[in-house]
């Protein structure tokens, strides 16, 4: 335990870096509260502004909640008429929403709004109603207070992000700086340098890793819940608007999965790096690897695999399975795992995706240990 402390301090023992984690962690919280304050609702002819249109809101959705069907969308509609842009010109930006959340629902999943931008005349049809519509109101979705939980997701990813760069920055130099001080070599000789001491230092990597990704998610959950409340749990999935309830139920169990996501990516980046310092001779050399290695797969999956479709390598089978291979493992790194647009991906792809995933974790610490271990 004294050898972990030690380490664990070493690795902390960094005001500057510190007060950034608490600017990042207050930073998020804000975009939450300002996301809350900015609510506008629009019920029997009233607006509502802030946080009084967020409990406005729950309190109307309060009498549709449960399990959604077409008579609760047509009675919403008959209330309150579908929902479109305030005061919009032709190339005018404003994403401005009149109605509430209710009439807002309504229109983004059962009509064509979100392709055309304009005020539906009514529900969708054809094949829009076929491959999309009809899943809201088959009497499996569920409806509830979801806005808390949308907005969490919009900003789950990018705290992670955040979070990742800064552990890249906390991480790196746990075996380099060693290297850059030429203290290798003394430690590797005492009696407990090349074993115990080398696991005190990935233990104590991993458990910032950890330690520091659940105090901001219970940070950025409570905030979401003190703010929106705690309506919508129970309530059905739904992902870049496609329903994943059949998948994975509701909005709370998909909170559980992106969490274990989230943590799973955190881990893996701090072995990643760990990898990197044992082989760098300096610091920011390994930062600089880090950052590199961790953007890697988001440019390869938004060039590189792109440039291979223009080029007709899926009507081949092994550049099909080439292509597959590619994006599923693009999938399995630190930066798509948090994500929550990648569970809307083939659910075979996801069979792999823990696999790829534990397997880089397990090499990265593994030859991070033997690098340093037998440094020369």
């Amino acid at each position: 335990m004294r050898l972990f402390k030690m380490e664990f301090y070493k690795i902390t023992a960094r005001p500057l870096m510190n007060l950034a984690l608490f600017g990042i962690i207050g930073f998020f919280l804000l975009i939450l509260y300002q996301e809350a304050n900015g609510t506008r609702t629009e019920i029997d002819g009233t607006v509502y502004q802030g946080l009084e249109a967020v409990r406005q809101d729950r309190r109307l959705s309060k009498e549709y909640e449960g399990v959604f069907t077409m008579e609760k969308a047509e009675d919403i509609v008959k209330r309150f008429g579908f929902s479109s842009y305030i005061g919009r010109q032709d190339m005018e930006y404003i994403t401005v929403r009149e109605g509430n959340f209710c009439s807002q629902f309504v229109t983004d999943k059962l009509t064509d709004f979100l392709q055309t931008e304009q005020k539906p005349s009514g529900f969708s049809s054809g094949d829009a109603w076929e491959n999309y519509g009809k899943y809201f109101v088959n009497g499996e979705f569920r409806f509830g207070y979801t806005r808390g939980w949308e907005k969490l997701q919009d900003i789950w990813y990018i705290a992670v992000t955040f979070l990742n760069f800064w552990l890249i920055l906390m991480v790196a130099p746990v075996f380099s700086e060693e290297y850059s001080r030429n203290a290798t070599e003394i430690l590797l000789t005492t009696n407990q340098g090349k074993s115990r001491d080398i696991r005190r230092k990935i233990e104590a990597a991993m458990a910032l890793g950890f330690l520091v990704y659940v105090l901001l998610m219970l940070l950025l959950f409570g905030m979401t819940a003190a703010v929106y409340g705690w309506d919508g749990l129970g309530a059905s999935v739904s992902v870049d608007g496609f329903p994943l309830h059949a998948v994975y139920g509701s909005i709370g169990n998909f909170l559980g999965i992106l969490f274990l996501a989230g943590l799973a990516s955190v881990l893996l980046n701090v072995g990643i790096t760990l990898f990197l310092s044992s082989k760098c001779r300096r610091p920011v050399s390994a930062v600089t690897a880090g950052v590199i290695l961790f953007l890697l797969p988001f440019g390869v999956d938004r060039v590189l695999f792109p440039m291979l479709s223009e080029m007709g390598t899926a009507n081949y089978f092994w550049g099909w399975v080439l292509m597959d291979v590619m994006r599923i493992s693009c999938y399995s790194m630190p930066v798509y795992l948090p994500h929550p647009g990648i569970f809307t991906v083939p659910v075979r792809w996801l069979r792999y995706i823990p696999v790829i995933a534990a397997a880089t974790l397990g090499v990265s610490v593994w030859r991070g240990h033997q690098n340093y271990r037998h440094y020369e």
